[in-house]
């Protein structure tokens, strides 16, 4: 296959029309972080099992609000970037001075589920339901606005989870790892932006963390997603770029350098839409792409 093929009939999701960016750009780029909190334990543990009461790994966990949010805060605003926050109600709840000044920073306030090791698709429909209200309730007092964008927990949603989030004025969700950019969805007689897991490759937990990885391993992964979207954006076919960063880990001092140089790295590059996932969300039911 030769290079022009790609925007062509041969890339992956020709199907469709490409979808289009407000200035013609060749990528959107996007900026998702969480900010959690844990029942029993958080993603990193040294003993023990999941499920059990592990005070060590809730302590990890708290590095996100006590420290980690601050730095990268602090961060953002020295580049001059915003990012999607992605907020467990229980933060909300008893840390909302950490929610204000997301809010204040002109970041996005995502709802994230009421506490990360809690998935919904273990709930009854009544625990459901009342679990988003709550975490919706929690984010707009603490944030002093709604949150319009939902994240489940582990991305793990349940079969109801979509038409509650319709019902409570949720206009786009981001369980959903099918596509590689966003698209519109039917629900219940109206419609929902759906913002896939695009971020897999660029995901602080999944390349740093887990594997144990030097934290620079996140950005050779995501400049070689980056350029083969903004390749073939500038071929005809715009693409979208996002990473994932957890509070509690890339607000880390030893990540900073690595989250700097991906920033600056997508800066060195032209025709890029700096943007927020609420502000995607609403250009894509704009546009209806429909997949």
């Amino acid at each position: 296959m030769s290079d022009g093929a790609i925007g062509g009939a041969a890339v992956a999701g020709a199907r469709r029309e490409p979808v289009r960016w407000p200035g013609g750009e060749a990528v959107a780029m996007t900026i998702g972080v969480a900010l959690e909190a844990f029942d029993l334990h958080s993603q990193v543990r040294t003993e023990g099992r999941p499920g059990e009461l592990d005070l060590f790994s809730l302590s990890y966990g708290d590095y996100g609000w006590r420290v980690g949010v601050w730095r990268l805060l602090e961060l953002f605003a020295e580049e001059g970037v915003h990012g999607s926050f992605s907020i467990s109600g229980r933060v909300a709840e008893d840390h909302p001075e950490a929610i204000r000044a997301i809010a204040d920073g002109g970041h996005d306030l995502v709802a994230h589920g009421w506490v990360n090791d809690r998935l919904m698709a273990k709930a009854t429909e009544a625990e459901e339901r009342e679990m988003i209200q709550r975490t919706l309730a929690a984010i707009e007092a603490a944030g002093g606005r709604r949150p319009t964008g939902w994240a489940s927990p582990g991305n793990m949603s349940s079969e109801r989870t979509t038409a509650i989030l319709f019902e409570e004025g949720i206009t786009w969700t981001g369980d959903d790892a099918s596509d590689d950019v966003p698209y519109v969805e039917e629900v219940d007689g109206g419609r929902m932006a759906v913002l896939p897991k695009a971020n897999i490759d660029a995901n602080d937990l999944l390349q740093w963390v887990i594997p144990k990885n030097a934290p620079t391993i996140f950005f050779d992964s995501f400049s070689a997603t980056f350029d083969t979207l903004h390749a073939e954006g500038l071929r005809g076919r715009p693409g979208w770029a996002d990473v994932v960063l957890h509070c509690h880990m890339a607000g880390r001092p030893t990540f900073v350098p690595t989250l700097r140089a991906v920033l600056h790295y997508v800066r060195d590059h032209e025709q890029v839409w700096w943007t927020r996932k609420s502000d995607l969300a609403a250009w894509t039911l704009d546009q209806g792409f429909v997949r």
